[in-house]
């Protein structure tokens, strides 16, 4: 992951994409996820998208005439299409992950899927640096909760903005924890 940046390393995490079919239901295209929920097409589609074409998945770009391009091709929509669809993050996640160095990005998403999390397990994120002033001092914690189905992973960063300092404090629901700065088990 060393020479990765931030959109790479979230473009290969483990379930970043939500994957389903295409099914036309009185002229709307309808996307029924693996579990079998229904959503508008237009409703979910995002920058990210891959249609499942000629044997594998392929970057596809959305048209507005029901169709998309792979390849500078125009490909129109069939019942039963595969797609994946990029997941969004939540928007203080976001920021959080934007507002993070890369050093330190790198850092918690290594010690995430070094745990089997993914940063796309993100259920809950309280973004304190979303409430800071942007100028003077600003120092403090957010807090992120992880759910991969498995195990649960609450996430303490504690910040430093003017000395450029980030510790993340990981404890699982089994009461392991860990520290990124050395990412040595606790206790």
């Amino acid at each position: 992951m060393k020479n990765l940046s931030k959109t790479q390393c979230l473009e290969m995490q483990p379930r970043s994409f939500i994957s389903g079919t295409l099914e036309c239901i009185d002229s709307q295209w309808i996307f029924f996820d693996e579990e079998d929920e229904a959503s508008m097409l237009q409703d979910i589609l995002s920058s990210s998208c891959e249609v499942y074409w000629k044997g594998h998945w392929q970057k596809a770009c959305w048209k507005k005439d029901n169709s998309f391009e792979i390849n500078n091709t125009v490909c129109f929509l069939q019942d039963g299409a595969e797609l994946r669809v990029g997941k969004k993050l939540q928007h203080a996640y976001q920021l959080l992950i934007d507002e993070l160095s890369t050093h330190s990005f790198m850092r918690l998403s290594q010690l995430l899927n070094d745990l089997s999390f993914s940063l796309y397990d993100c259920i809950y994120c309280f973004n304190t640096l979303c409430f800071l002033p942007t100028d003077g001092e600003r120092n403090g914690v957010n807090f992120l909760i992880f759910d991969n189905e498995e195990r649960i992973c609450s996430v303490h960063h504690h910040f430093n903005c003017s000395e450029e300092n980030d510790r993340f404090e990981i404890t699982l629901n089994t009461g392991e924890q860990f520290l990124s700065s050395d990412l040595r088990k606790l206790g």
